[in-house]
C-alpha cells in the first residue's frame, strides 16, 4: 500500500516564497502525489529535534493502531508509513552520523519505535493482502511487501517473536498461491524456520505450533508432487543416444530448461543436509561452464551448493545433474541475476534467454566450521608427534591460496623468473625450504587457523568467503603477494571464494621459560620484552600482551629478580597502559553490555594494580608516570591530574612516543574543559546584562569582567554576546567606550581563529 498523499487541493502559490518570479512559479511540477507527500514530509522533518521527531512518530504509529482496532487497513498502513518516515533516520549510529544531531538514547529509542511499527504493518499486509482474490496481480506484490516489512523489524531485533511468526504466516500464504513447487518448498522451509524459532521463544504458543503443523504439511505434499512429477518424467529412451535426450522445463516455468548431452555416472549423490545453510557439512561443486554456441575451453569454478552468491539458476542446474554429466541449459536472464566473485567467473548474461553448457566434474564435502558458509575445513592429513602449533611456537609451513576457478593465485614455493621474451613470471620451486612463522604473531590468520587444526607433518584447505589480504613474507617484504595477485588475478582486489591449502612440515614449540633448556639466562627475557614492545608499536595489542606477560611470569622464576626489575616495571608499565586504554573508550561509552562494561572495568583494575606496584618499586619510571595518567583519565577525566603525571613523564623520556601522543591528548581535552567554563561564565554575564538593562541596574561591573574574561570565537557566536554588547553600548558614555573595546578585542581574536569573520 501507497504512502498517504499530500492535498492536491492546497494552492502551489501558498508554498512560494514572495518575489519569486513569474516564469518559476509558472513551472509544471511532475511529480507524482506521493513523491510530493514524501517530500513535504521530509521538509518538515528537517525542522524538527530529534526529539520532536520521534514524538511525532510515536503520534503517527498510536493514531494507525486506532485505525487499526476500527478495521480501516489503508489509514492505518499510511500512518505506520508516516511513523517510520519520521525516525528511520535516527536508527543510525550517532557516531557516523553527527549531522542528524540525536544520541545513543534517541537513537535506541528510534530503534524500538521502528521495529514496532514495522511489525505492525507486516500485520496489516498480510491482513490485506490474504484479503485479495487469489488471481489478484496486487495480492503477491502486498504480501512480499509485508514479508520486508517483518524483516526490517528482525534486522533490529532478530528475536522479535511477532515479526517472526508474521513473516511465516506470510511466506505460507505466498506458497499456497505459488504456481511453482521448487519455490513453493523454498516459501515453507523459510516459513518453517521462522516458526521453529516462534515455538523454541514461546513453547505454550498453540497459534505458532498449529501454523508450524500446516507448513510442515503443505511441505510434505510439495515434496510428494515433486516426486511423482519427476517419475513422470523418467523414460528410458533418455540412457539410448540414437533417441535423443528429452529437453526438461526443471522449475515448470520455462525458465531453466535442460538438454542433456552425455550421461553422467547416474548415481545419487545430493544429500537435503547439505542445503540446510546453517548445517555442520556443506558440499563444494565443481563444474567447467561455457556458451553453448561457442568453442573453445570452458571457465572452470567451484562453489558451495545453494551458496547464494551463484546465479540461482545455476544451483538449480547442477541439483539436476549427476557426476560427469555434460548438458545444455536455456536461462531466463532472471535466473542469472547473481553479482559476486563467483559469478564473474561465469560467462557473460547477454541474450535472454541465453544458453551455457554445463560439465558436472566432481563433487567435495567440508566441515562448516560457523555454520554460514564462512569458514569451511576439509583435513587431508592430521600429522603426527606431540608437538601442537599452539600460540608463540614457530611453525615452518608452506601454504598454497586458490581461486574459485582452481588457479593458483599465490604460493610460499614461488620464485621469480625471467621468460623468454623476457617477461616476469613466477614458478613453484618444490625444493624451497618453507618459511617460518610465528603462532599469533607473524602467521596468516588463515594458514594459523589451519596449523592450529593439525600436527607436524599435517595436510589441510580452509575455504573462505572472505579473504584477508595477503600477508608480507617474514622478510618484511610484500612485493611477492602483490606481484602474485597481479601476475595471476591481473590486479590486486580484494580475493573471495577461494581455498587456502597448508602443508605444515615442523613444529618447534614455545619457550616455557627458565626451566626450558633453550633458555639464556636475562638476555632471554630482554629480548622476549623487546619483541612484546614491538609488536604493542605495530598494534598487534594481544601478541604484545602475551610476550610481555611472559616476561613478568618468568622473572617470578628467577633467583635473582633484583637483576631484572627494570624489564619487568617496563614490561608491567607496558601492559597496565595496554589495558587502560582498551578500558577507557568502553568506560566511556553509554551503549556497551555488561559483559563488555565488566570486562573493561577488570582491565582498569589489574592496570590500577600494576601502576601501585609501580609506584612502590620504579616510581621515577615514565612508564610509571603515563601508567597513572592514563587510569586519572580512564577513572575520572582527570585531565588536570593526567597533565602532571605526563610532564614528570616528559622530563625522564623526551623522545618517548607514547608519551607524547598522550600529552597531546590530553592538552586537547584541558583546552575544551576551559572552554567549556569560559562559555559557561560568558553566558552567565550576557544573561546578566541583560537583567541589569532591563531593571535599570549599573552593567560596568559586568563588562569589565567579561572585559577580563579570555574566550574564543565560537565562544563568542555560540552565546551571541556581540549582541548584547551592541544593547549595552546606550547604557552611557562610559559603557559605549569599554563595549567598543571588548568588541573590538573579539575582532581581532577572531581574524586569528577565523580570518574570515567580520564581527
Amino acid at each position: 500500500m501507497a504512502e498517504g498523499a499530500k492535498d492536491e487541493s492546497q494552492p502551489e502559490g501558498e508554498e512560494e516564497e514572495e518575489g519569486e518570479d513569474a516564469e518559476e512559479a509558472g513551472k509544471e511540477d511532475t511529480r507524482s502525489a506521493s513523491d510530493k507527500a514524501l517530500d513535504a514530509l521530509e521538509a518538515e522533518k528537517k525542522k524538527m529535534t530529534p526529539l520532536e521527531q520521534l514524538e511525532t512518530s510515536l503520534l503517527w504509529k498510536v493514531e494507525g493502531n486506532d485505525f487499526f482496532k476500527k478495521g480501516e487497513l489503508f489509514k492505518a498502513a499510511d500512518c505506520y508509513y508516516h511513523s517510520i518516515v519520521f525516525a528511520r533516520d535516527l536508527t543510525k549510529n550517532p557516531q557516523y552520523y553527527p549531522e542528524l544531531k540525536h544520541t545513543q538514547q534517541e537513537r535506541s529509542k528510534a530503534q524500538e519505535l521502528c521495529e514496532s511499527v514495522f511489525t505492525n504493518l507486516a500485520l496489516v499486509q498480510l491482513k490485506y493482502g490474504s484479503s485479495l482474490d487469489a488471481d489478484s496481480v496486487e495480492r503477491p506484490k502486498v504480501l512480499q511487501e509485508g514479508a520486508k516489512s517483518a524483516s526490517e523489524a528482525l534486522k533490529l531485533n532478530a528475536k522479535n517473536v511477532k515479526a517472526l511468526f508474521r513473516r511465516a504466516a506470510i511466506n505460507a500464504v505466498l506458497a499456497k498461491d505459488c504456481e511453482s513447487n521448487s519455490e513453493a518448498q523454498a516459501l515453507c522451509a523459510e516459513s518453517k524456520a521462522d516458526l521453529v524459532k516462534v515455538v523454541e521463544a514461546e513453547p505454550q504458543n498453540k497459534e505458532a505450533r498449529a501454523e508450524l503443523k500446516a507448513v510442515q504439511e503443505h511441505l510434505k505434499q510439495l515434496k510428494r508432487e515433486e516426486r511423482e512429477g519427476e517419475k513422470r518424467e523418467f523414460s528410458f529412451a533418455s540412457t539410448l543416444s540414437g533417441l535423443g535426450f528429452k529437453e526438461k522445463d526443471l522449475l515448470g516455468d520455462g525458465s531453466i530448461r535442460k538438454q542433456q548431452i552425455s550421461a553422467g555416472d547416474g548415481g545419487k549423490w545430493l544429500n537435503e543436509d547439505w542445503m540446510d545453510w546453517k548445517g555442520a557439512t556443506k558440499c563444494v561443486v565443481h563444474l567447467a561452464v561455457r556458451q553453448a554456441s561457442q568453442s573453445g575451453p570452458a571457465a572452470p569454478v567451484s562453489f558451495i551448493l545453494g551458496d547464494p552468491d551463484m546465479h540461482e539458476g545455476v544451483n538449480v542446474a547442477v541439483r539436476s545433474m549427476t557426476k560427469g554429466e555434460v548438458a545444455n541449459f536455456t536461462f531466463a536472464s532472471r535466473r542469472l541475476s547473481g553479482d559476486s566473485g563467483l559469478t564473474k567467473l561465469l560467462p557473460k548474461v547477454e541474450e535472454d534467454p541465453c544458453v551455457w553448457q554445463i560439465e558436472f566434474q566432481k563433487f567435495v564435502t567440508w566441515e562448516d566450521l560457523d555454520r554460514d558458509g564462512e569458514r569451511l575445513r576439509k583435513i587431508q592429513e592430521e600429522g603426527y608427534g606431540a608437538a601442537v602449533a599452539e600460540d608463540l611456537s614457530e611453525v615452518f609451513v608452506h601454504w598454497r591460496v586458490f581461486g574459485a576457478d582452481s588457479k593458483l593465485v599465490h604460493s610460499t614455493r614461488y620464485t621469480v623468473s625471467m621468460g623468454s621474451g623476457q617477461d616476469m613470471k613466477q614458478v613453484e620451486n618444490e625444493d624451497k625450504v618453507a618459511p617460518s612463522y610465528i603462532m599469533g604473531e607473524t602467521t596468516w590468520e588463515p594458514v594459523a587457523m589451519i596449523c592450529r587444526s593439525l600436527r607436524q607433518g599435517g595436510v589441510a584447505e580452509l575455504r573462505l568467503r572472505s579473504v584477508p589480504d595477503l600477508p608480507k613474507d617474514p622478510d618484511g617484504d610484500d612485493v611477492s603477494a602483490k606481484l602474485s595477485m597481479m601476475l595471476n588475478r591481473g590486479s590486486t582486489e580484494r580475493l573471495s571464494h577461494c581455498t587456502i591449502r597448508a602443508e605444515l612440515e615442523k613444529v618447534v614449540p614455545a619457550l616455557t621459560g627458565p626451566g626450558d633448556p633453550r633458555w639464556q639466562g636475562a638476555g632471554t627475557l630482554v629480548e622476549e620484552r623487546f619483541r612484546g614492545e614491538q609488536l604493542l608499536e605495530q598494534g598487534y595489542e594481544a601478541a604484545a600482551l602475551a610476550r610481555l606477560r611472559r616476561v613478568v611470569a618468568w622473572s617470578e622464576q628467577l633467583p635473582d629478580q633484583a637483576s631484572t626489575l627494570q624489564d619487568v616495571a617496563a614490561a608491567k608499565a607496558s601492559i597496565g597502559w595496554s589495558l587502560a586504554s582498551r578500558a577507557a573508550p568502553i568506560l566511556d561509552s553509554g551503549s556497551v553490555s555488561s559483559a563488555v562494561l565488566k570486562s573493561a572495568r577488570k582491565d582498569l583494575a589489574e592496570a590500577e594494580e600494576l601502576c601501585e606496584w609501580l609506584e612502590q618499586n620504579a616510581s621515577q619510571n615514565a612508564g610509571t608516570k603515563l601508567l597513572r595518567a592514563k587510569i586519572l583519565v580512564a577513572n575520572d577525566d582527570d585531565f588536570a591530574g593526567a597533565h602532571k603525571q605526563l610532564l614528570e613523564a616528559q622530563k625522564q623520556a623526551p623522545e618517548d612516543k607514547r608519551v607524547q601522543e598522550e600529552l597531546r591528548k590530553v592538552k586537547v581535552e584541558l583546552r575544551k574543559e576551559e572552554e567549556m567554563q569560559s562559555r559557561a561564565k560568558v553566558a552567565e554575564i550576557r544573561d546578566g546584562l541583560k537583567r541589569a538593562r532591563t531593571e535599570g541596574s549599573e552593567v560596568m561591573p559586568l563588562l569589565r569582567q567579561l572585559s577580563s574574561t579570555s574566550c574564543s570565537w565560537e565562544t563568542v557566536m555560540e552565546t551571541r554576546i556581540g549582541v548584547e554588547l551592541k544593547s549595552c553600548q546606550e547604557c552611557g558614555a562610559e559603557a559605549k567606550k569599554l563595549c567598543d573595546e571588548i568588541l573590538a578585542k573579539f575582532k581581532d581574536q577572531s581574524k586569528e581563529q577565523r580570518p574570515l569573520w567580520e564581527g
